[in-house]
């Protein structure tokens, strides 16, 4: 079986969505990192991938993962005691470790060449183009018209729209669920926003998450 690996909130939803209309059956996994559990980072590794064929890996800016992650936790799993602060340091959800997350799993896929690495930031600025490279590297034929019908299909606010009228509930349960659909943080279809992190985080938070991922190349 072939997957998609990828740390809690780096934009797998979307992609599932349009990769689930192209066809393409799939694993989704987060390898270990849910924020459920809440694992250290010594207790990450890479294991995982011995079960699968192909594996695409996709990140995200981990500036924007982590904020994201924060109202995952908070609004839409068993919440979360502290501050948005306090998780962007938390080592069991912070930004160290999505820095490591996404290293080990770039750096397993230097030596793999079943592996792709492919960011959300450029499924965000070439949704079709890179779409087209992820279903090439699965194996399934190209198809142009079809690729941008499915993207068209689902821009960001259709598939909002969808969430909140309970549309995705029959195909993915709570995966695509509002939490309380009164509360727009609550969402599955949250923002998706590219640099997003900068109207959510306080400067001392920026300057914080920025000195983080400046000092720390992934696959380096």
């Amino acid at each position: 079986m072939d997957a998609v690996i990828s740390f809690p909130k780096s934009g797998r939803t979307w992609l599932r969505v349009m990769l689930d209309q192209y066809g393409i059956p799939l694993e989704w996994s987060h390898a270990g990192a849910g924020h459920g559990n809440g694992r250290p980072i010594s207790k990450l590794d890479t294991s995982e991938a011995r079960k699968y064929g192909r594996i695409l890996f996709l990140h995200r800016d981990p500036r924007d993962t982590v904020v994201s992650g924060y109202y995952q936790k908070a609004f839409r799993r068993d919440g979360y005691a502290g501050t948005m602060s306090d998780f962007i340091r938390d080592p069991c959800h912070g930004i160290d470790k999505v820095l490591h997350y996404n290293d080990m799993w770039i750096r397993l896929a230097r030596s793999r060449p079943e592996m792709m690495v492919e960011s959300y930031e450029n499924l965000q600025a070439d949704t079709e183009g890179t779409l087209a490279r992820i279903i090439a590297f699965f194996g399934k034929p190209v198809d142009p018209a079809r690729i941008h019908a499915i993207v068209e299909a689902n821009r960001f606010e259709k598939m909002q729209a969808r969430e909140r009228e309970g549309q995705y509930a029959r195909t993915y349960g709570k995966i695509l669920t509002p939490a309380d659909p009164s509360e727009p943080d609550s969402y599955k279809v949250r923002k998706g926003k590219v640099g997003g992190y900068r109207e959510e985080l306080t400067p001392e938070d920026i300057t914080y998450c920025d000195a983080a991922v400046a000092g720390f190349v992934p696959g380096n």
